[in-house]
């Protein structure tokens, strides 16, 4: 995220218009061939036992269906035949995530000639910047159409319907859509809410809603548990959200961070029993 922010913020700071396109896999974890695997962990150099090792843990799996059904107390159950599973990495796994990125750790280079790519497992955004709207425009319809090419290749599919593009800065209304991608003013990114003036309130609004869901459960457990239960319930479902993105999304403006500091002193005059008017500053933990 912090990337994302920096390239951003360079790019506008040296007067270009600059658009991202955040690119949507179709179940990326269940695409990929485990042949095309292998011959990519090769081409990086995991060879003779230890590719024996990944071609062991991915292949000879199989898949069933089960139906179970209960009729007057009788539980019957009913089961396909196996099947061969012959793609996709093991859903949960933490090599899953690992052979994702080892996959398609070539794609980067592959855009570089026209795009800037971030990549954080399956979530792959491109970054373009351009002094002048037509040639962003060409190079952003070439950047995407070259990853979607790279994508038939490689056993991998976009979906273009969740694809979007975000333009960024005063001069956005310059930037030209591209075909079959979704223009938006803001999009999800990593869990943070990204709009096209960086002023963040889109994902504010967003926060202050979890945060006010969880003072509702903070007041609950207060109520029937002791203040251990409490503290810990604080950090669980509450300054988690506030903590996460935070160094990305801190230089909103001082109305939204205030409406943050409001809710996060709800919450630490619940734990300490505080009245709405009292002080709360020493009761911070």
């Amino acid at each position: 995220m912090i990337e994302l922010l920096e390239s951003v913020i360079d790019s506008l700071e040296n007067g270009n218009l600059t658009t991202a396109i955040f690119l949507d896999f179709s179940k990326a974890f269940d695409c990929l061939g485990h042949d095309l695997i292998m011959k990519k962990l090769n081409a990086l150099g995991v060879t003779a036992t230890a590719l024996k090792w990944f071609e062991s843990y991915l292949k000879d799996r199989s898949q069933v269906v089960e139906i179970k059904s209960t009729v007057k107390g009788t539980t019957k159950a009913f089961r396909s035949q196996p099947l061969p599973i012959q793609r996709g990495v093991p859903q949960g796994s933490v090599l899953g995530p690992v052979l994702f990125i080892l996959f398609t750790n070539d794609l980067p280079e592959y855009l570089s000639e026209y795009t800037k790519t971030l990549m954080y497992a399956d979530d792959t955004t491109l970054i373009l910047d351009n002094h002048s709207p037509e040639n962003l425009c060409l190079n952003a319809y070439i950047a995407v159409n070259m990853a979607y090419q790279y994508c038939d290749g490689n056993d991998l599919v976009v979906n273009p319907s969740k694809t979007s593009q975000l333009g960024f800065g005063r001069r956005s209304g310059q930037i030209n859509p591209l075909p079959e991608v979704n223009l938006v003013d803001q999009t999800k990114f990593l869990g943070v809410l990204v709009d096209s003036n960086l002023s963040w309130t889109p994902h504010i609004d967003q926060l202050c809603n979890r945060l006010n869901s969880s003072l509702y459960a903070l007041k609950q457990i207060k109520a029937i548990g002791d203040l251990t239960t409490a503290r810990t319930a604080y950090f669980a479902l509450f300054e988690t959200h506030i903590r996460y993105g935070l160094a990305v999304w801190g230089g909103t403006s001082k109305t939204n961070m205030n409406r943050i500091l409001i809710l996060q002193k709800k919450a630490i005059r619940i734990l300490a029993n505080l009245h709405p008017l009292e002080s709360c500053r020493e009761a911070f933990p």
